[in-house]
């Protein structure tokens, strides 16, 4: 009897192991005592925690660098791998300019559009005219009208930007903006406000953790600087020329930062999002025309981008010592990959424009390239762009995982489903590591990500946090994947006291001893033993053949269990951890074991075959 296929969850009970077994498991083979099946590993020195996908400043979304080593070192991880888009850390393919010139501005596939955003007591509108427009620039322009209420708060009314591929979210630690400006109705009372909603930070220098915004105001008054709302809104005054007068306003983002907030670090910030508008108050009017919004970024490519990043990291190392950064990418315009380690080389792209290729031979060039540069790679979120899980677990099946080394099986999918995934693609004997990762790109609560199968770490035995000693234990296998909000133990398998956690073991012998070590378990958690079946049974059968043994936290005497498997034509096995509630919260890598035939016929990593 097989299990369900990876759409959906399978339940196998003992019956499916005695069939394939030919009924010789016998009673008992699946929980001898601890300490009858032979001696544990020594003892080493404690594992490796790591959050292996992590988005800061250089991607699109909110987080800093800042807000994840703040949640890192709260949490006590050890490493932080900074896994930002290739592309979006070079500025590949971003908009330069927009003309303003009507409410959608597309270049390439990707269009540039604008949302209202209307805030406190105000009337406003805005209109593209053809006239006027700046004299330095050809075609129509915006114009952009708003009338107070009584109120003496300060009201508004913008335009957001919102472009497809959010082709302008990224640090802005070289960039700068210009816009062209006619002044028609200004005063102390009606302002043009360019606003940048940048990075989430945690609380710092008195100021409360939060999203941190500049402000570009152009009024009737004088230059200057200051901090609003608790810190964290910097503004910067500009005086406005005379009315019916263009103008053009640089914005020097990093150069501002560090001057409103020093204490900082200016190279971790985002441009997150970007409005243009008016605001008033006290019954007055603000009207203004804009033209050719401008982008000036200095970095050429991602090599530009590599070293804007390691100057962030040096800042922020500072702040939190106790975490190790390393700088690692997602090449991100095929299907996503995560590259640690090497000599951070990454791919080329020979388009005009950033279009992710879905096609499987693109994804296993990036792979061969980057191993090539001595990276080790991850599949990322791989139910993404895979038409399905059974798709999936072909594709892994008949590429053999595609060449990568990893695969993220804890992310924001469902974890039963990539367990399935997973599970059939190691009885076709596809050694891949199976790693957990957040994906996160807000930064501001680890602890809180929903779902909650989107808050994996990952730890590995390892020699030391050294880059290579991380990357060899990655190889190897020596990895797990637990919800540290759930469970933070430790994971690890030992066969016949010879072959550990992620490798394969060819024995002639019937039976394997198998110990397990899992630390840290609560009273109403439960370890279980996953013991598949590994025939290399093709895409014809697609299906994990496994069964499941429960063993109460109680049974786990000191962290440790120990037990005896049949291997009959071969077999994988691992563990999880399950919460009361039956949650999963602890996934480790498997151990192969396989009769010597089989060792012509399957590709066994170097790094996975040790004794």
């Amino acid at each position: 009897m097989a299990s369900a296929g990876p759409d959906r969850a399978a339940s196998i009970g003992r019956r499916t192991l005695l069939q394939w077994t030919g009924g010789v498991i016998g009673l008992g083979t699946l929980g001898i005592p601890s300490g009858t099946a032979g001696a544990f590993a020594a003892p080493v020195d404690g594992p490796v925690s790591m959050a292996m996908h992590i988005h800061g400043s250089f991607s699109e979304g909110m987080a800093s660098m800042d807000a994840h080593l703040f949640q890192a070192q709260r949490l006590g991880v050890d490493v932080v791998w900074w896994t930002d888009h290739d592309f979006r850390a070079a500025a590949f393919g971003y908009r330069t300019a927009v003309g303003l010139e009507s409410e959608s501005e597309p270049e390439g596939p990707w269009d540039w559009t604008w949302t209202p955003v209307v805030s406190g007591d105000i009337e406003g509108s805005h209109q593209f005219v053809e006239a006027p427009h700046s004299p330095d620039e050809a075609g129509g322009a915006l114009q952009l009208t708003a009338r107070a209420g009584a109120s003496r708060e300060w009201a508004s009314y913008a335009l957001q930007a919102v472009s497809a591929n959010l082709l302008y979210s990224t640090s802005y630690y070289d960039t700068t903006l210009s816009l062209d400006v006619l002044p028609q109705a200004l005063s102390t009372d009606a302002q043009v406000v360019v606003e940048v909603v940048s990075s989430y930070r945690a609380a710092s220098h008195g100021r409360p953790a939060g999203q941190y915004r500049m402000q570009y105001r152009l009024s009737s008054g004088g230059p200057g600087r200051h901090l609003e709302a608790g810190g964290l809104l910097g503004v910067v005054s500009l005086p406005a020329g005379p009315a019916g007068t263009w103008q053009r306003i640089d914005m020097d983002l990093r150069a501002d930062h560090e001057a409103l907030w020093p204490d900082t670090v200016s190279f971790d910030a985002s441009l997150v999002q970007l409005l243009i508008g008016v605001r008033a108050r006290r019954g007055a009017t603000a009207t203004a025309v804009a033209d050719r919004l401008r982008f000036a970024r200095t970095r050429t490519g991602g090599s530009d981008a590599l070293a804007a990043l390691r100057t962030a990291m040096r800042a922020n190392s500072a702040r939190y010592p106790d975490v190790t950064q390393y700088a690692a990418s997602e090449v991100s315009l095929v299907k996503h990959l995560n590259a640690f380690g090497g000599d951070r080389v990454l791919p080329e792209y020979d388009m005009a424009y950033p279009v992710k290729d879905t096609d499987d031979t693109k994804q296993r060039a990036a792979v061969d390239f980057l191993h090539e540069h001595g990276a080790v790679v991850s599949i990322n979120h791989p139910l993404s762009d895979s038409r399905g899980a059974s798709a999936l677990a072909t594709r892994l099946i008949t590429t053999n995982g595609n060449g990568a080394d990893v695969i993220e099986i804890g992310t924001k999918a469902d974890l039963a489903t990539l367990e399935q995934v997973y599970d059939i693609a190691a009885r076709n004997a596809v050694f891949l590591t199976a790693n957990g990762a957040s994906d996160d790109h807000d930064g501001d609560d680890w602890l809180s990500t929903t779902p909650p199968d989107a808050r994996w770490l990952t730890s590995v035995w390892s020699a030391s946090r050294g880059k290579t000693d991380l990357c060899d234990a990655l190889r190897a296998g020596r990895a797990w994947f637990y919800d540290p909000l759930r469970w933070r133990g430790e994971f690890d398998l030992l066969v016949d006291g010879v072959t550990s956690m992620g490798g394969v073991h060819f024995t002639s012998r019937r039976k394997v001893a198998v110990e397990v070590t899992a630390t840290r378990l609560g009273r109403s958690a439960t370890l279980e033993l996953v013991v598949g079946r590994c025939d290399s049974a093709g895409v014809e059968q697609l299906s994990a053949v496994d069964v499941r043994t429960s063993v109460p936290a109680a049974d786990v005497v000191g962290g440790r269990w120990a037990t005896g498997v049949q291997v009959a034509d071969g077999i994988y096995v691992r563990v999880m951890v399950r919460s009361r509630r039956g949650i999963v919260v602890g996934f480790s890598n498997p151990v192969w074991v396989l009769p010597p035939a089989q060792a012509s016929r399957v590709t066994v990593p170097a790094a996975r075959l040790r004794s």
